[in-house]
């Protein structure tokens, strides 16, 4: 009999034991494996919570469209002013300027009747860094998406932010305009409620890239261009020089349905 068995001197069968070099063969070959292997989970459980983003961009965009068609066609303001403190809510819910119950309304408040899913506005993958004001952990669900700075800030100086988005009748391509994409905590930390290419902590989140809402309320996932943060901040905040930039689809005013990613 051969192989791993061997008789003792007095006749007994006995098991042979592993020799060392055996144990670290063994030993080297789970290590390769593990190597191999683990990469490829880690891109598989990337992958999943890509596709989690992306079914949240989807509910948000249904949201979006059943609050647009509830309001002539009026896409929701980025944030609200806040209401004299006597006169109480209501307030955000989310993790916003200072915190649900505190905060203003954003416009992700204003798509919760209709979404009716609170979770679904905070991105499976971020997780990591909490809302913060001076230090201070700010309270409320964590919002992972934000709206076009575009929408609120229009050529020649027009500034629409505490007024709406717009029309949605008078957006050119609205199926190639962004109208919401992820944020996150910038290198300043902090959270931006309105985002342009240079504001983009949170826009290459999930292999390189992220997801969007367009402007006709469909979703989808887009790798971001590099260059974006080339520019310089400047170029991006005056909407007259950032409309030169070669990616028409940030800027809702522009007569392209190219997309130019």
């Amino acid at each position: 009999m051969g192989g791993r068995y061997r008789y003792s001197q007095t006749g007994v069968l006995m098991r042979r034991a592993f020799t060392l070099i055996e144990l670290l063969v063994v030993i080297a070959i789970i290590a390769i494996l593990a190597a191999i292997l683990f990469p490829v989970f880690a891109q598989a459980k990337e992958a999943a919570k890509k596709t989690a983003c992306l079914s949240n961009n989807k509910q948000i965009g249904v949201g979006l469209y059943l609050y647009v068609s509830d309001n002539d066609d009026t896409l929701p303001m980025a944030n609200y002013p806040a209401p004299p403190a006597y006169m109480g809510p209501p307030w955000t819910q989310f993790a916003f300027h200072s915190g649900a119950g505190i905060s203003e309304l954003a416009w992700a408040d204003l798509l919760l009747p209709y979404t009716k899913n609170l979770q679904i506005f905070k991105c499976p993958t971020d997780d990591a860094i909490p809302r913060t004001s001076a230090g201070v952990t700010i309270p409320g669900a964590k919002l992972s998406y934000a709206l076009n700075y575009y929408f609120y800030r229009q050529p020649g100086g027009v500034a629409n932010f505490s007024l709406t988005g717009g029309n949605m009748g008078a957006i050119t391509s609205p199926a190639t305009k962004i109208f919401i994409a992820e944020t996150g905590v910038d290198s300043t930390g902090a959270i931006r409620e309105i985002i342009r290419p240079d504001r983009d902590a949170g826009m290459h989140r999930h292999m390189k890239g992220s997801n969007f809402v367009m402007a006709d309320t469909h979703a989808k996932y887009h790798v971001e261009p590099t260059w974006w943060v080339t520019v310089p901040s400047a170029t991006w905040g005056n909407p007259d020089v950032a409309q030169n930039q070669p990616c028409p689809q940030w800027f809702p005013w522009l007569d392209t349905a190219e997309e130019r990613w």
